[in-house]
């Protein structure tokens, strides 16, 4: 007993120091951005986008092996979400309990940088994060940008501990979180090529003497020492731009041309990285592409998913930059942001003057990570509201870190002193509270009557209310998953997912038929009612249910009165059902 009553003294005194009102702070911060999260996680319908990742995920929970489709991304959020359907079993709310535990996780990193953002700074970022409405939305939704917010959060922590520490560790993790990354979604690319500028913006002088003295890598900054290990590790990972080169035609498939550039790229890198530290670039590589190989190839049983994550995930959206999914206007990301994230850009608008002029290496790279992010994901062709994450999150380092500044009233004494701190709570205690509303408002308002500009082909709380009607009729009638149900092909996404469990499930084309379908229930995409009309004898009257929502994109033409009414009451000409459905199930009896 006076062991133990030793132990946890011993125990105490070393927790003591971390015993204060700021951990108190974040932890309660860690509390509620976990409930948020959480909090009626699987009421929402599933969307199409979800019920595609959700699919996927549970084959592969059933012992189907996965194969890397760029089209749906990175292997991670499968195989994450199998490991969640493994332990907690399928379900709607399974399904969004990663991207759950990442948005709440993301909240209190920014704790490791306090020596970088300032304590009041990072705590007030952490607050942001928490509140966000972007980020709480996609924290509620089985998408993989959250997962990548992380892995590009953690990238900044070990890059900074190593240009303090210069210990080894920090390469290896960074390796670690830039891998997943990349094994995550390719936006990856966009977020390294941007960091990868900004560093050599800052280091070019550097760079360049090591240039005219041979490549002497002996001695380099800690900044430099970084930019050369994620510059080699990923750079054999952009094989595939060489297609952007005028004259340059590959054909399609695997060919020699393609596993050539790879292996030039890749000698190139090693033969760079083993010339500045052959020792830490060496276990770096072996981490990179280790946890890049297990991801892609799905622990080893899809070899070909290495060569598909090496090359096809950059062939795919290359290709996917003359479709231009979505097709908005050069602004809309300006748009987004104004509306759901106006809190910490202002702050970061006003800050990036500041640091501009007066900043350190820190904050100006928080500057040009964000215009940067800016300028790179307007020119994409394919833009989505998630996409907005990845410039919000710098904005919301900056922005956080500036409040926390001007909380510190910088140098200043005094009546002046009072009157910034003063004045920046005045702002907050205006601007804060909107912005919660708004978070709340995108992630639990249940009216479906005033859409949000998060929405992209998501689905109406209609969906999981005939889905219960379907459960209870299969257990009513004793046929349990056994029960005959035929889909619309129209209607095929989400229902996939709905009904994954059911044995008996055929999705055809109703848009004409010649017999009566086999289902005892049927789903019918409402253009085809009049197919089906002559064939529904043993169905009872149909009830309408809507199906994929989309946001009616009136800011296309760009009008200020309209972004301050939606901006303040969400007022828009209403939602846009792009597919709507009649469920027939047999005829009650009296």
């Amino acid at each position: 007993m006076e062991s133990f009553g030793n132990s946890f003294t011993s125990l105490a005194s070393r927790l003591r120091p971390y015993l204060n009102w700021e951990m108190a702070v974040y932890v309660l911060l860690l509390v509620v951005a976990l409930g948020m999260r959480l909090w009626d996680l699987g009421a929402p319908g599933i969307s199409h986008d979800e019920s595609l990742h959700g699919i996927y995920s549970w084959y592969l929970a059933n012992g189907q092996v996965y194969y890397h489709n760029p089209m749906m991304h990175g292997p991670f959020l499968f195989h994450g979400t199998a490991l969640s359907f493994l332990i907690f079993g399928d379900s709607d709310f399974t399904a969004r309990l990663l991207p759950a535990l990442f948005g709440t996780a993301l909240v209190v990193l920014p704790y490791l940088l306090r020596r970088q953002l300032g304590r009041l700074g990072s705590l007030c970022v952490a607050a942001l994060l928490a509140f966000s409405p972007g980020i709480l939305y996609f924290s509620r939704y089985a998408r993989n940008d959250v997962f990548t917010l992380v892995w590009s959060l953690l990238l900044v922590i070990f890059m900074w501990r190593y240009f303090e520490a210069r210990k080894a560790r920090y390469l290896y993790l960074g390796a670690a979180a830039l891998s997943l990354n990349f094994c995550t979604k390719e936006t990856s690319y966009i977020t390294l090529a941007t960091f990868a500028l900004v560093l050599f913006t800052f280091l070019a002088k550097e760079l360049f003497g090591r240039v005219r003295k041979g490549f002497d890598l002996k001695d380099l900054s800690a900044p430099a020492e970084y930019l050369i290990l994620i510059g080699t590790l990923a750079l054999p990972l952009y094989s595939a731009f060489i297609q952007l080169v005028p004259g340059v035609d590959l054909p399609s498939g695997v060919h020699w041309l393609k596993v050539l550039t790879v292996i030039i790229l890749f000698v190139l890198c090693a033969a760079l990285g083993i010339r500045w530290n052959w020792r830490r670039w060496l276990w770096s590589a072996l981490v990179f592409y280790g946890i890049f190989a297990i991801l892609y190839t799905s622990f080893f049983t899809n070899l070909s998913g290495f060569a598909s994550g090496m090359w096809g995930s950059v062939d795919y959206w290359i290709e996917q930059q003359d479709v231009a999914r979505g097709g908005q206007p050069w602004f809309y990301y300006l748009v987004v942001l104004s509306v759901y994230e106006f809190l910490p850009l202002l702050f970061a608008c006003v800050g990036a003057v500041y640091y501009a002029i007066r900043g350190s290496f820190f904050p100006r790279f928080l500057i040009g990570w964000g215009l940067l992010s800016i300028i790179l994901y307007s020119y994409s062709a394919e833009k989505m509201p998630w996409n907005y994450l990845h410039i919000t999150l710098p904005a919301i380092l900056l922005g956080g870190m500036f409040i926390g500044r001007l909380l510190e009233a910088f140098d200043w004494k005094g009546t002046r002193a009072w009157a910034i701190r003063g004045g920046t709570i005045l702002v907050l205690l205006l601007l804060f509270p909107f912005s919660v509303y708004g978070a709340f408002q995108a992630s639990y308002d249940k009216s479906e009557e005033a859409p949000e500009m998060l929405v992209y082909a998501g689905i109406s709380y209609d969906v999981p209310r005939i889905m219960a009607q379907i459960e209870e009729l299969a257990e009513e009638r004793g046929e349990g998953k056994d029960m005959r149900i035929t889909i619309d092909s129209s209607l095929t996404w989400p229902w996939y997912w709905y009904l994954r469990n059911y044995k008996h499930v055929s999705y055809s084309d109703l848009s004409s038929i010649n017999q009566p379908p086999e289902g005892t229930v049927l789903l019918v995409e409402i253009s085809h009612k009049s197919a089906v009309e002559p064939y529904l004898e043993k169905y009872g009257d149909g009830e309408r249910f809507r199906e994929l929502l989309w946001f009616p994109e009136e800011y296309r033409d760009f009008d200020i009165g309209w972004w301050w009414g939606y901006f303040l009451h969400r007022e828009t000409l209403g939602p846009y059902w792009s597919t709507e459905g009649i469920a027939y199930f047999p005829p009650t009896v009296p």
